[in-house]
């Protein structure tokens, strides 16, 4: 793993629309490897994974990025659990369940 500055909370929420595309904000950069950056949109729209084979996903991002798809899935997994007991935390039931269930159904 080579670390770098990511953004670490990629979702349409955390970007603005510029005259030259869209950007990611967020004060909170953090170092990671890439491949967590696209395991954090592993963990958006949990439901559609449950179609078809879910890894295809990682493997369409790895592959548009040249990053490792397994990194990728991995992440995605960490950041399902994660997100989902935050959730549960700040009591969002819906979210939670639905984060948790799908990342019993996808960890390896």
């Amino acid at each position: 793993m080579q670390a770098l500055l990511v953004h670490g909370d990629v979702h349409e929420w955390n970007t603005l629309q510029s005259s030259d595309g869209f950007k990611l904000i967020d004060p909170d950069g953090l170092l990671a490897d890439a491949e967590y950056e696209l395991g954090v949109l592993m963990r958006e729209d949990p439901l559609e994974l449950l179609e078809g084979d879910p890894f295809d996903r990682a493997l369409w991002l790895a592959d548009r990025c040249q990053l490792d798809a397994t990194a990728i899935w991995e992440w995605g997994v960490i950041e399902r659990v994660s997100t989902g007991l935050l959730a549960t935390q700040v009591g969002l039931p819906p979210l939670s369940d639905q984060m948790l269930r799908v990342a019993e159904i996808v960890a390896p």
